[in-house]
């Protein structure tokens, strides 16, 4: 009888003990809320792709934070040349969830917020990781590869018990960064001039489903697939009307095609008039010399991992300024129609790169290569003439 008493207690002790474990958990679980905040695109270059943050909510305490891998500082040392070298230096910082919020509905972005449906141990987990990346906040951003966003993403899907885990992520993707790119800015755009110049071919490469996720709506509308029991989906903002970048100033397409008409025009009247306009020369050996060094020197000198493989040194040759000496000399040497007609096979090698898909250049530039083929045809009859 004893016996059985002492079974009846260490049972009736074992359930307690359980039961108050299991409410330890429960109020833990419902003590921190985690969500993942999706932020629309901005009118500026540096917020046309959007942002992503990450909300924690302790109910317990009435905390309500926002843990933003966004953050940079243009007045930090070196901050300027460590970009141009590829590793600029972003970092992770807490912020007050409401400022954060009235500050973007400001700005007329939208906001959409993912609250995530999660155990006490991807809870835990998360939040120690956070707590953990703010002791040493400093990253070097990549910004294809390690973003505010792709952090998140990593988050998201590796630190909740596979919750968001899906085989399709590794699957390939019908698209490439560049054409990610093109949707969120205009290709006849400076910006896109510029982004186009300075990445290569890497960035024509199909991707995976997880490597679009360096965008925020991408992982906003992955998030989406998941609403229901595991995400709770909430619109904090939506804008009367959607924001994007623009330029207001004149198009790429319209300037590129003004010059290259201005140099089409001058060349008809240099072989009709049997003249050299040798400054006009000087002036596209310059500017596509000093485009093709900047190309080398993000391919081969820097960390920035898009910039390899550029084949626009096609016609961006970084040798080009060894033509401006030889012109001007009073007998130009042989080996410069030789060089000339390099320029061109590279140029025609260009466009077969274009059609077959090896990279996408600007579609800007069309005239530009059109106008260079015609100058570098007239050059070649020119000193040819000149040296006989």
């Amino acid at each position: 009888m004893n016996k059985t008493y002492i079974n009846i207690l260490f049972a009736l002790a074992l359930i307690f003990f359980s039961l108050n474990i299991y409410a330890n958990e429960l109020e833990n679980k419902n003590r921190y809320k985690i969500s993942i905040l999706s932020i629309g695109e901005g009118p500026s270059l540096v917020d046309a792709f959007g942002h992503t943050a990450i909300r924690v909510k302790d109910e317990k305490l009435k905390n309500d934070v926002v843990f933003n891998f966004g953050v940079y500082d243009f007045n930090s040392p070196n901050f300027y040349s460590n970009f141009v070298k590829g590793r600029p230096e972003y970092k992770l910082a807490i912020q007050n969830y409401s400022n954060l919020i009235q500050n973007y509905i400001r700005q007329k972005r939208y906001i959409v917020e993912h609250q995530l449906n999660l155990d006490q141990n991807s809870i835990k987990i998360i939040i120690d990781l956070l707590v953990e990346k703010l002791n040493d906040p400093y990253y070097i951003y990549d910004y294809f590869r390690d973003n505010c966003t792709t952090r998140a993403a990593d988050i998201v899907i590796d630190k909740t018990n596979n919750k968001f885990k899906d085989e399709k992520l590794e699957s390939e993707d019908i698209v490439s960064y560049r054409e990610l790119i093109h949707g969120k800015i205009n290709e006849n755009s400076w910006a896109a001039l510029g982004i186009d110049l300075c990445l290569g071919a890497i960035i024509d490469k199909k991707i995976k489903t997880r490597e679009t996720f360096f965008l925020p709506e991408n992982l906003m509308n992955y998030l989406d697939l998941y609403e229901g029991d595991i995400i709770k989906r909430n619109i904090i903002y939506r804008p009367e009307s959607a924001i994007s970048y623009r330029e207001n100033i004149p198009s790429p397409l319209l300037i590129n095609l003004i010059l290259s008409l201005i140099i089409v025009a001058i060349t008809i009247f240099n072989f009709k008039s049997n003249k050299w306009n040798k400054s006009l020369d000087s002036l596209i050996f310059l500017i596509s010399g000093s485009i093709g060094i900047l190309i080398i020197y993000l391919w081969f000198f820097s960390n920035h991992f898009a910039g390899a493989q550029n084949f626009n040194f096609l016609w961006a040759f970084p040798l080009n300024f060894a033509l401006i000496f030889a012109i001007y000399k009073n007998k130009i040497p042989n080996w410069s129609i030789g060089y000339i007609k390099l320029l061109i096979i590279l140029i025609i090698l260009l466009f077969l790169h274009w059609t077959t898909g090896v990279q996408k250049y600007n579609l800007t530039l069309l005239p530009i290569f059109v106008a260079l083929l015609i100058r570098y045809s007239f050059l070649v009859h020119r000193i040819n003439r000149t040296i006989k």
